[in-house]
C-alpha cells in the first residue's frame, strides 16, 4: 500500500502540475471518487453504495443552496474492492483506495464515528482527502444529517477553511472560554449567528484547562450558520459571512484564516469565481469495480508523428532519444515493449519484443527518426492499434501534441486498457479534457510538458529542460507499474563551454549495484561536445549509450561520494543537465516515507511571499508512525544544501500536531531548478510510537474526538515503533522567484497562565525565516477586556525554532478584575515582523502595583532543546493527556448552561472561588466602608454650610430693610447704592451668569457632561486596528513621553482660587462668599494647560 502511495505521488512528477481529478464543469463538480477499502464486510457492499448515494444527494442540495447557486455535485464514481459482489457494478477502474478524494474505511480509536480530512496545508490551499468510517453510513449519527457533514468536509477538503469550533482539553482551541464582563460568563467557541443551547461541564474556578461544552441540538432553535461550526443543526444551512463571523473566539479557522469568515476564503476560490449561480440537478453515480493495477510488465509507446511534432529543432529529436534511450538502459530486464506510431492512420513497428542484452538494440532502432508530413492525426484510431499489439492487458504511452484543441471519444477507444497520455509539446492554455477522461477512466495521470521554445541566435529550438522532462515522465510511469526501478535520485547542471558537474551521492541509502549517469543537451551543442565521468575515487567511467541528445554511462557497484561529470563543447547554446539514476535495493518490511509538497515535487513554486512546503509520512502501510525525528536534505545543482527541521507538533509549517504529517518550509535556497531531496528518519531515541489503522486520526460523539484541533491526543498508550532508520531519495525542481529573505514565522501556541500576581507566558520559538533559524527578537502586546492595547517589554533571549520560550512579569495595575489578551510576534534582523500568534486570554484579579513593566523577566525552558534535537512533541503520559471530546453527551454534572435565549450560572458554580478572589471581596468591603464614613462627613459638612448661607440671607434681608429706611431719610445715601454698590452688583452678575446657557468657542451650546481625560497608560486603538506596531529601535529605545506615570491629579479642575480678579480690599470677602460659586467655572469651557497634553500611545514607543 505504502509503496502505491509513493508511486501515486511520483507519477505525477513529469515538469507539470499536479492533474486536478475534481473538476468544476457548468457548475457541476466532476471526476471524483469515493473507494470502499477491503478492509469492510463485503456482505454490506450495497448498503455502503446506498448510504453514499444518499449522502451526496443530500449534501449536493446543501452545497448548491449554501454556495448561492454556483455549485453542486455532479459526478460520483463509486470503486468496490476488486472481489466483492455489488450490485450495479458498470466497468472497472485502476483507482485504489488510497488514491480517492472520499475514502470508506474502518472505525478509528482516535475519532471514533466520525468524519475527518487531512488537511496539512494552510488558508485556501486544499486538503489530501476525506475520510468517512463504514459506522457513519450505515448507522443514525448524532452528529446529524449526513449531507451536512460531508458539505462540512468538502469545505475543508476543496476549498481550504477549518473548524469553527473549540476542543476539549485543547490548550489553543479550547471548547470553551469566559466573556469580558463582570460575571466572567462562560461562553462556547463556536461560530454561529445565534445562541446554542447546551451545558458546560468542569469548568469550577479560574482554570479552563478542563472546561467543555456539550450543545443541546433539540433546544437549539433559529441558528442558521455556520456549517464549519455546527452541522449536527438541521437549521445551519449557511457558511459563516462577514456579518455574522464570530472573530473573537479562539478557533482554528480564526487562527489560520487571518480571522476571516468561512465565506470570505471560499467566495475566493476559482470554484465559486469562475461560476454564477444557475440551476442545479441530482448527481449521477457510476459504480466499478477496482482491478488489479497493472504491473508494467508490458507496455506500448504509441507516438504521434504528425507534422506539429516536428516544429522546432529538437522537438522530434527529444522524443526520439527519449524513447530509445529507455528501451537501451532504463528499462528493467524481461519487460515487453511494443512501438505503434499514428498520424491519419496507425501503424505497428513492432509487436511485443522482450528486453534483454540482445534485443534492446534492434528494437530501439526501429523508433521513427522524423515524423510525416501529415496534419490530421487519430488518436483513438491509434489506441486501437495499440490495445491489438498489447492483448489481454498491458498498459498504452500515449505521446502526443496538444498545440491546439482536439476531441475524440477516447475512453470509448481505451475500453479500460489503462492510457498514459504524455502531451508533448503541450501549449498552455489549450485544453486537454478528453486526454484527462482517458486518463481517469484508466486511473492513471496525465502529463502536459510545456512547449518551450528557446531562441538560441541561429533558430528557436525546444528547451532541453523538455528532454529531462520525457525521460522522467517515462521513469515514474515505470515506478508507479512495478514499483521497484530506475529513479533519478540527484540532479545537477552547468552552463558555458567548459563546465562540470557534482553529483552527490548520500552515504545511508542502499542501492542495487547498477547505475546510470544521464547527461542531456540540444542538437546544437552536441554535434562537438565531449564528456568524461569520474567516480568519487577519480576513476573514469567508459561505457556509454550515445544519443544526438544525450549520453548514459552506465557504471556498476555505486559507492558513497562525489561523481563528476566534466563537459566541453566548441558552442553554448543552451545548459547541459546531467542525472544519476539508481534502484533502492528492496527492503524486506519495515518503514517506508512517503514525501510529498504543497503542489508536487517538480513544482516548488516560491513567491514574494511564500515558500514551498514539504510533507512527509513515516510508515508500513497499515499504520505510520508519530513522535520520529524527521530531517529533509535538500541540495542544488550547484551543492548548495538545506537541512530542515521537519515537525509533527502543530508549529511552524505544522497544522496538527501528531497527526503523522512531518512538514516544512523549504528554506535555505538561493537559485532556482532542479534539487535532490533526501528524507531521512529514526526512532528519537526509542520515543517513536506506531498509531494502527485502527487508532488513526476527525464533528463528534462520545467515542471518539473532532477533527482536529491543535493536537491529536491518544486515550491508550501507543505500541513503540521499535528502533530504525530509513531514508527516501527524491528529485524535484524549485520554481518562481526566491526572496532575499522570508519573516519569522508564526506562533501557534501561545498559553498563558496566573500564579499569585504574576502572568507566565509559554510558546514554541519561530524561526527567523518561517520555521527555521533564530529570530532576533520577541514582541508581546496585550489588550484589555478586548479593547486598549499595550506593549510588554521582553528581555528574553532568542533561542532556535523548536525550543519552547517562557517569560514572567507582574500583572498590571487596573483597579478592578479584568481581562488581559496576549499577543506574540517575531521579529528579525531586518526589522521584519511575523504575523500575529494566536491569542492567549487571562483573568487576573488586578492588584494595585504597577502596570505592566517596560521590561520584563523572561528565560528559555531549561528542559528543551533546540529545534534540532527536539523536532517533535514527546508523548504525554496518561495522566496528562486530556479526555476526548463529546459534545452530545456526558455522565457529569454541567457547571453551567445556556439557552437558546439566556445564559445561566449554577449555584455551584458561584460558591467555587479562587484565594485571589475572596482577597479582592475582603478589601473590597474594607473600602466600601471608608468610603460610606467620607460620604457621611461630607453631608454633614453640607448642612452646616446651608445652614450658615440661611443665616447669611437673613442678615442681608435686614440690611436691606435697613437700607431702605436710610433711602427714604437720605436720598443722597440711596443715589449711592444704585450707582455702584460692590456687593449688590456682584449679587446681579453672579445671578446672571448662573443663569447663562454655557457655549463652546464657536458660540455653540457646549455639553455640559464632563469628558473623561485619556488614560497616559493605554491606548484607545482596537486590537484589531493595531496591525503590526512600529519596531522597537534596538540599543535607541525611545525615552517615554514627558508626564507618563506622573500622577494623574493634575488633570483634576483647578482651583478657582486663580480665576478671582477682585480688588486686595476685599479679598477676604470673596473667599467667604465665593465658596458656593466655585465649581461653576467649570461650565464656562475652562480647559487647564495640560488639558492638551496627547495620551501616551504605547506602539508610538516601542
Amino acid at each position: 500500500m505504502w509503496r502505491q502511495a509513493i508511486a501515486v505521488a511520483l507519477a505525477v512528477l513529469c515538469h507539470s502540475a499536479r492533474a486536478q481529478v475534481v473538476t468544476v464543469d457548468t457548475n457541476a463538480y466532476k471526476g471524483l471518487v469515493v473507494s470502499i477499502s477491503e478492509k469492510l464486510n463485503e456482505l454490506l457492499c450495497d448498503e455502503y453504495i446506498s448510504g453514499i448515494r444518499n449522502m451526496f444527494t443530500d449534501g449536493s442540495t446543501l452545497l448548491h443552496s449554501a454556495t448561492g447557486g454556483n455549485l453542486y455535485f455532479g459526478e460520483v464514481t463509486i470503486v468496490v474492492p476488486e472481489a466483492w459482489a455489488c450490485q450495479g457494478v458498470a466497468g472497472s477502474s485502476n483507482v485504489a483506495w488510497d488514491q480517492a478524494n472520499l475514502r470508506v474505511g474502518p472505525v478509528h480509536s482516535v475519532f471514533g464515528q466520525n468524519p475527518w480530512t487531512q488537511q496539512p496545508r494552510g488558508c485556501g490551499e486544499p486538503g489530501d482527502f476525506m475520510y468517512f468510517p463504514e459506522s457513519f453510513l450505515l448507522e443514525n449519527s448524532t452528529l446529524g444529517s449526513k449531507g451536512s457533514v460531508l458539505v462540512h468536509e468538502w469545505a475543508k477538503y476543496r476549498w481550504g477553511v477549518f473548524e469553527e469550533y473549540g476542543h476539549r482539553g485543547d490548550p489553543i482551541f479550547p471548547s470553551a472560554t469566559r466573556s469580558y464582563d463582570a460575571n466572567e460568563t462562560l461562553r462556547h467557541t463556536y461560530c454561529t449567528d445565534g445562541d446554542v443551547a447546551g451545558n458546560f461541564y468542569q469548568c469550577e474556578g479560574d482554570n479552563l484547562d478542563s472546561c467543555y461544552f456539550i450543545p443541546s441540538a433539540d433546544e437549539t432553535t433559529g441558528v442558521t450558520s455556520s456549517l464549519l461550526a455546527t452541522p449536527f443543526l438541521g437549521s445551519v444551512v449557511n457558511f459563516c459571512t462577514d456579518e455574522n463571523h464570530v472573530a473573537d473566539v479562539p478557533t482554528k479557522h480564526n487562527l489560520l484564516c487571518e480571522k476571516r469568515s468561512t465565506w470570505d476564503v471560499i467566495k475566493d476560490h476559482s470554484d465559486i469565481a469562475s461560476t454564477f449561480p444557475a440551476a442545479s440537478s441530482p448527481p449521477s453515480f457510476t459504480v466499478k469495480q477496482l482491478t488489479a493495477q497493472t504491473t508494467g510488465d508490458k507496455l506500448v509507446f504509441l507516438l504521434d508523428v504528425t507534422a506539429p511534432m516536428g516544429n522546432g529543432a529538437d522537438t522530434w529529436n527529444y522524443l526520439r532519444d527519449a524513447v530509445k534511450q529507455f528501451i537501451l538502459a532504463e528499462a528493467t530486464d524481461g519487460m515487453q515493449v511494443g512501438l505503434v506510431s499514428f498520424a491519419d492512420s496507425a501503424t505497428t513497428i513492432s509487436e511485443l519484443v522482450t528486453l534483454d542484452d540482445g534485443s534492446r538494440g534492434p528494437l530501439a532502432d526501429k523508433v521513427p527518426n522524423t515524423p510525416q508530413n501529415v496534419q490530421t492525426k487519430n488518436v483513438a484510431g491509434g489506441i486501437s492499434k495499440a490495445k491489438e499489439v498489447l492483448g489481454a492487458e498491458g498498459m498504452v504511452i500515449l505521446v502526443t501534441e496538444n498545440m491546439k484543441s482536439h476531441s475524440e471519444d477516447l475512453v470509448a477507444a481505451a475500453g479500460g486498457t489503462p492510457v498514459w497520455p504524455i502531451l508533448y509539446p503541450h501549449l498552455i492554455g489549450v485544453s486537454y479534457d478528453s486526454y484527462q477522461d482517458l486518463a481517469d477512466a484508466g486511473g492513471v495521470s496525465v502529463f502536459p510538458v510545456e512547449d518551450k521554445l528557446v531562441d538560441v541566435g541561429v533558430g528557436s529550438i525546444q528547451s532541453v529542460d523538455n528532454r529531462v522532462a520525457l525521460t522522467r515522465c517515462f521513469l515514474d510511469i515505470q515506478y508507479a507499474t512495478q514499483g521497484n526501478s530506475m529513479q533519478e535520485i540527484v540532479s545537477s547542471s552547468c552552463s558555458g563551454t567548459d563546465c562540470q558537474m557534482s553529483l552527490e551521492v548520500p552515504t545511508n541509502t542502499n542501492y542495487e549495484e547498477t547505475f546510470n549517469i544521464e547527461i542531456y543537451f540540444c542538437d546544437t551543442d552536441g554535434s562537438n561536445l565531449e564528456t568524461t565521468v569520474r567516480d568519487p575515487m577519480g576513476t573514469v567511467i567508459g561505457n556509454s549509450y550515445e544519443q544526438d541528445t544525450s549520453i548514459v554511462y552506465r557504471g556498476t557497484g555505486l559507492q558513497a561520494g562525489t561523481y563528476t561529470v566534466e563537459v566541453s563543447k566548441k558552442l553554448d547554446a543552451m545548459d547541459v543537465k546531467s542525472s544519476l539514476l539508481a534502484t533502492k535495493q528492496a527492503e524486506s518490511g519495515g518503514y517506508a516515507i512517503k514525501l510529498w509538497s504543497s503542489l508536487d515535487l517538480q513544482h516548488l513554486e516560491y513567491t514574494l511571499n511564500s515558500a514551498p512546503t514539504l510533507f512527509a509520512m513515516v510508515g508500513d502501510g497499515d499504520s505510520h508512525v508519530v513522535y520520529a525525528r524527521v530531517t529533509a536534505t535538500v541540495t542544488d545543482s550547484s551543492q548548495n544544501t538545506a537541512v530542515l527541521v521537519m515537525r509533527d507538533d502543530g508549529t511552524g509549517a505544522d497544522v496538527t500536531g501528531n497527526d503523522g504529517v512531518y512538514s516544512a518550509y523549504l528554506i535555505g535556497l538561493s537559485q532556482t531548478g532542479s534539487v535532490s531531496v533526501q528524507v531521512a528518519a529514526n526512532d528519537y531515541g526509542g520515543a517513536a510510537k506506531l498509531v494502527m489503522t485502527s487508532k488513526r486520526a476527525a464533528p463528534v460523539d462520545v467515542n471518539g474526538q473532532a477533527c482536529c484541533g491543535s493536537q491529536v491526543t491518544f486515550l491508550n498508550d501507543l505500541p513503540s515503533a521499535g528502533t530504525f532508520t530509513v531514508t527516501s531519495d527524491d528529485a524535484g525542481e524549485v520554481t518562481g522567484t526566491i526572496p532575499t529573505n522570508f519573516p519569522p514565522g508564526r506562533v501557534t501556541d501561545l498559553k498563558s497562565s496566573l500564579t499569585s500576581s504574576q502572568v507566565t507566558l509559554t510558546f514554541t520559538a519561530p524561526g527567523d525565516e518561517l520555521d527555521q533559524g533564530t529570530a532576533e527578537a520577541y514582541l508581546v502586546t496585550y489588550s484589555v477586556e478586548g479593547s486598549d492595547q499595550g506593549a510588554v517589554g521582553q528581555d528574553v533571549a532568542p533561542v532556535e525554532a523548536g525550543a519552547l520560550v517562557s517569560t514572567t512579569f507582574p500583572a498590571p495595575d487596573c483597579g478592578h478584575l479584568t481581562f488581559l489578551t496576549f499577543l506574540v510576534r517575531a521579529v528579525d534582523a531586518q526589522g521584519m515582523q511575523s504575523a500575529d500568534s494566536n491569542e492567549a486570554r487571562i483573568s487576573v484579579p488586578c492588584v494595585p502595583s504597577t502596570s505592566l513593566p517596560s521590561t520584563a523577566s523572561s528565560s528559555s525552558s531549561s528542559s528543551s532543546s533546540s529545534s534540532t534535537e527536539n523536532p517533535n512533541s514527546p508523548p504525554l503520559s496518561s495522566t496528562e493527556r486530556p479526555t476526548p471530546s463529546s459534545f452530545f453527551s456526558s455522565k457529569e454534572t454541567p457547571t453551567a448552561s445556556i439557552t437558546a435565549s439566556t445564559t445561566t450560572q449554577s449555584g455551584d458554580n458561584c460558591s467555587c472561588v479562587s484565594t485571589e478572589t475572596l482577597v479582592g471581596v475582603v478589601i473590597g468591603s474594607v473600602v466600601g466602608s471608608i468610603l460610606a464614613v467620607l460620604l457621611v462627613e461630607l453631608l454633614v459638612y453640607v448642612l452646616v454650610k446651608l445652614c450658615q448661607r440661611r443665616r447669611w440671607k437673613k442678615r442681608q434681608r435686614q440690611r436691606e430693610v435697613v437700607r431702605s429706611t436710610r433711602g427714604a431719610e437720605n436720598p443722597a445715601l440711596a443715589q449711592a447704592d444704585a450707582g455702584g454698590n460692590y456687593e449688590s452688583r456682584l449679587g446681579e452678575q453672579r445671578r446672571r451668569r448662573n443663569d447663562a446657557t454655557p457655549t463652546n468657542d464657536q458660540g455653540e451650546v457646549a455639553s455640559t457632561v464632563p469628558t473623561p481625560l485619556p488614560y497616559l497608560g493605554q491606548s484607545t486603538t482596537s486590537i484589531n486596528q493595531a496591525g503590526h506596531p512600529i519596531l522597537p529601535s534596538r540599543g535607541n529605545q525611545r525615552p517615554l513621553p514627558r508626564g507618563y506615570n506622573s500622577n494623574q491629579d493634575q488633570y483634576a479642575n483647578p482651583s478657582t482660587v486663580s480665576h478671582r480678579n477682585n480688588s486686595r480690599d476685599n479679598v477676604q470677602h470673596n473667599q467667604f462668599y465665593d465658596q458656593p460659586y466655585a465649581q461653576q467655572y467649570s461650565q464656562y469651557n475652562y480647559r487647564p494647560q495640560n488639558q492638551d497634553r496627547k495620551a501616551y500611545t504605547p506602539n508610538e514607543y516601542i
